[in-house]
């Protein structure tokens, strides 16, 4: 008769967690700035695709942006 593994419960979001830190230790800088800006993509990606009306705002904005003028109206007295 073989021998009987033994199981323990191991909870799944200590063992989870643990793989974003090991990963991050290997990276560089470089590669963390560049994985990084990759997930936060996503996650606009992903929000954008679920709220289509947001991005039409959004590129509306970024149309108009340098068109309109901003901030305190010059001076109109001469300088002397």
């Amino acid at each position: 008769m073989a021998a009987k593994k033994k199981r323990t419960l191991v909870d799944v979001a200590v063992i989870g967690s643990l793989g974003g830190s090991a990963r991050a230790a290997n990276l560089s800088p470089e590669q963390r700035i560049a994985a990084a800006k990759t997930a936060i993509n996503a996650r606009w990606d992903a929000y954008y695709a679920a709220h289509p009306d947001k991005l039409q705002a959004k590129l509306e904005r970024e149309a108009r942006k340098g068109t309109r003028k901003r901030g305190r109206p010059p001076n109109k007295k001469s300088a002397k």
